[in-house]
């Protein structure tokens, strides 16, 4: 199917040029790290239910407005190494060293594009909830709402993201596409897209689940874990980004 071939050639495109990777991505690595260890146990409180443990281990990081810094540094790096890991295999922009070059034009016109991209899912996602909002108010259909919620509101908003995201890798190499000519590139495929968004939401539990479980007996091993699975998951999900704009836009073969 040809959403498990975008997801699998994303996945090699990263481990056949790994040093590549570590030479665009390897900075990204250590912010991470850096910001994972800052926050301690307050990383996974984050994604936690409400209740008193996220109360009391949160407290300290809203009060420093630590998580907010966090956030802000690692989207700026994610955007740069993102825009700078689309120019190498795009455009066979090698890098020069361990930093990246910073494409300000282009991680600029990178972020506008993304927002474009994130004020369209926000609407479908509105569109989702209103049509979610009877079961929403029965308590007793709430694992029914959670089933729905999964298929109406995150499953639509993925296809449309994958869709329209050539947008991205174009503002990148500085070929600006219209959401229109995006849609219209990738019409030919669009079953894979969903295809593409189950495997990529089962990978990233797998690959994220560990942590969780490793924390509450080895916190450092855990956020360690964390910090690595965070980096996979913003250089991979920027390698299937570069895929869909190289194989339904430059028409490349998926060759994995």
């Amino acid at each position: 199917m040809q959403g498990i071939q975008i997801f699998t050639h994303a996945v090699g495109m990263v481990t056949r040029n790994f040093n590549a990777v570590l030479r665009i991505a390897g900075i990204l690595l250590l912010v991470q790290l850096v910001l994972v260890f800052s926050l301690g146990e307050a990383y996974f409180a984050r994604g936690m239910a409400s209740g008193e443990v996220v109360g009391e281990m949160m407290d300290g990081a809203q009060n420093s407005g630590l998580l907010l810094i966090a956030s802000l540094v690692q989207f700026v790096f994610a955007l740069w190494i993102a825009v700078a890991w689309h120019r190498y295999i795009l455009l066979q922009q090698e890098p020069a060293g361990y930093i990246p070059a910073w494409n300000g034009a282009e991680i600029i016109g990178y972020f506008k594009a993304g927002l474009i991209l994130v004020l369209i899912l926000i609407a479908v996602m509105m569109i989702g909830g209103m049509l979610l909002l009877p079961l929403a108010t029965n308590g007793q259909a709430s694992l029914l709402a959670g089933l729905l919620g999964a298929l109406l509101l995150y499953v639509p908003a993925a296809y449309i993201a994958y869709r329209l995201s050539p947008i991205l890798p174009a503002a990148a190499i500085g070929k600006a596409m219209t959401l229109k000519d995006a849609w219209y590139q990738t019409s030919p495929s669009g079953a894979a897209f969903v295809v593409l968004t189950v495997v990529s939401v089962l990978a990233g539990w797998l690959v994220n689940m560990p942590a969780s479980l490793i924390a509450p007996v080895a916190l450092p091993i855990a956020l360690v874990w964390a910090a690595v699975a965070q980096w996979l998951a913003i250089v991979v999900g920027a390698s299937i980004l570069t895929t869909i704009y190289g194989h339904y836009v430059q028409k490349r073969d998926l060759n994995a």
